[in-house]
């Protein structure tokens, strides 16, 4: 599933399309579609954690990728089209996607500070939460958009491992200093991955996220399914102090 990172990049990649009108509409509901947004012009684009926000004159377009989905700008993928869009001077095609036509401002929507890469984003609401939800897996937790909208699994499996915390730790057993530098971290490896997109490096800068081997310990990681989200964990038994009541490191 993309992460904000990666909306953040795909939203950089459609802004030569912005102030262009809508030739042609396709997709899941075509009817809907053509009366909605033919000769409309796009007039703004913005991210919300893992999703993205298409403005145009009278409307605004959500799109979530989910887990399998695609895009192409002026291109196609060989799948079956979702939503496509005909600008005057370019294309945007959405594959295996949701979407919805919203009518609302999303300010009256959308909480900015729970987005991670948001300027308004809000360590204290974050960490507020978190101990809200004191026996949540600290790896279910940051999966929880509610919290830290953009998080994904990479962000997650990176961010434990940089601050050597097991995902199998208990939200409420973890010290305060310790939650928010993982917050933080999370913050910082998002950045810097909306970096490695742009230099399309990414692959090269997982320390723990799909590796083999502890960088710091040099021992086989463990690759596990954890938690009520059953997301894949990458984790080193040795150096991710494990939090759990009574648990002495």
């Amino acid at each position: 599933m993309p992460e904000g990172p990666e909306m953040v990049f795909l939203k950089e990649q459609v802004e030569p399309l912005i102030g262009q009108v809508v030739v042609q509409a396709q997709g899941s509901d075509v009817e809907l579609l053509l009366d909605t947004l033919k000769g409309q012009r796009l007039t703004s684009l913005s991210t919300f954690g893992k999703e993205i926000f298409l403005g145009f004159t009278d409307c605004t377009i959500r799109i979530h990728l989910g887990f399998f989905g695609k895009y192409a700008i002026n291109g196609v993928v060989n799948r079956a089209l979702q939503l496509g869009l005909e600008l005057e001077e370019g294309t945007i095609n959405f594959y295996a996607c949701k979407y919805r036509v919203l009518r609302e401002p999303l300010d009256e929507l959308y909480d900015w500070s729970t987005d991670i890469m948001n300027p308004l984003f809000d360590t204290d609401q974050a960490l507020s939460k978190l101990y809200r939800k004191p026996d949540q897996l600290i790896c279910d937790a940051l999966l929880d958009q509610s919290i830290v909208a953009g998080v994904g699994n990479g962000i997650k499996n990176e961010a434990l491992f940089r601050q050597r915390i097991h995902p199998e730790s208990l939200v409420g057993e973890i010290p305060e200093l310790v939650l928010r530098k993982l917050v933080d971290e999370c913050v910082r490896i998002s950045f810097d991955y909306l970096e490695w997109l742009r230099e399309r490096t990414e692959a090269s800068h997982w320390q723990a996220y799909m590796r083999k081997q502890c960088p710091r310990d040099h021992i086989p990681l463990r690759k596990e399914n954890i938690g009520r989200a059953g997301r894949p964990c990458y984790f080193c038994d040795k150096c991710q102090r494990l939090y759990l009541p009574g648990n002495i490191w």
